[in-house]
């Protein structure tokens, strides 16, 4: 199992709560990598994610929004919003 690193940005513009889940490692279960407040323009620290021959992928849902899919490579700063 390969894993790489990332950091995801608030990009919204106000501080909202975040869930940030690894759909690459279980699909059907997938850990939850980060559940807390970002203030506008704020990062996570650098998160694992599981990575296979096609790359890692996440899911992130702002409090107030809809649940986004995006593939991640390694050293990505994934701009949430």
């Amino acid at each position: 199992m390969a894993t790489i690193s990332a950091t995801f940005t608030n990009n919204s513009g106000s501080s909202r709560k975040w869930v940030i889940l690894d759909i690459g490692r279980d699909p059907n279960a997938p850990p939850v990598l980060f559940d807390d407040y970002l203030d506008p323009g704020q990062a996570t620290q650098a998160l694992s994610l599981y990575s296979d021959i096609d790359g890692a992928k996440a899911l992130y849902q702002r409090s107030d929004g809809a649940p986004t899919n995006v593939n991640v490579s390694d050293g990505d700063n994934v701009q949430m919003s």
